[in-house]
């Protein structure tokens, strides 16, 4: 599959959020947003991880920003995250290789810029694993697993990433535990790993061995 990062209007939506902002700052003819940026090689996509591209993870990270009065980026923080650790931290470390042109009037007023970084995948959407049905031994912890939730870990469950080997079992598991104690997250994956997994055989396409959700919190019904 082709994968590529998909972030170039989104990054150019925050150049020109820029520009408006210094043109309400100051008088005379009107910057072309590029121009904002000391070069526009300075600011180039981020670079999408290895690991991402081997699990096939997607989502949108949201960061806000400032530019201090030498050009360099400020204070960057994820405002909403991906779900994805991995892939947050690539969208902070893109921004910070930003360099923007110096005494930008938005940087003596202290201004904070949005900026989405969408991480998608290219092409047509695989052909996943899908759990096998009553695969998962039952648990006083755990509920279920719901594959192919993307919503970060909470109080309810906790998200996972993993590969399915030639036997159906999850391997090389990762959790995005998200705050919550170790100990569950390690109870979590070897919840998922009594579970088992198979395409079906009804679904022509590409395949991958790559999948991910969430186990949930609570005892199985």
């Amino acid at each position: 599959m082709n994968k590529k990062l998909l972030a170039v209007a989104v990054v150019a939506a925050a150049l020109a959020a820029l520009n408006l902002a210094s043109r309400a700052a100051q008088s005379g003819p009107a910057r072309a947003p590029l121009q904002a940026l000391l070069t526009p090689a300075s600011c180039m996509q981020p670079q999408w991880p290895a690991e991402a591209r081997r699990y096939e993870i997607e989502g949108v990270t949201t960061i806000r920003f400032e530019i201090g009065a030498d050009g360099a980026v400020r204070n960057p923080a994820v405002a909403r995250g991906s779900g994805w650790q991995i892939l947050d931290d690539a969208a902070i470390r893109g921004i910070q290789q930003c360099r923007f042109q110096p005494g930008l009037p938005a940087a003596r007023d202290g201004t904070v810029f949005p900026l989405q970084y969408v991480w998608k995948l290219d092409g047509v959407a695989p052909v996943r694993p899908l759990l096998v049905a009553g695969s998962c031994q039952p648990s006083g912890r755990f509920a279920a697993f719901r594959e192919a939730d993307p919503r970060p870990s909470g109080k309810d469950g906790i998200l996972l990433r993993f590969l399915i080997d030639a036997h159906g079992a999850p391997t090389r598991v990762v959790t995005e535990a998200d705050g919550q104690p170790r100990e569950l997250a390690a109870q979590a994956v070897a919840y998922l790993q009594t579970c088992r997994f198979a395409y079906d055989p009804a679904r022509g396409g590409e395949r991958t061995d790559t999948a991910f959700g969430r186990v949930l919190l609570g005892a199985a019904p």
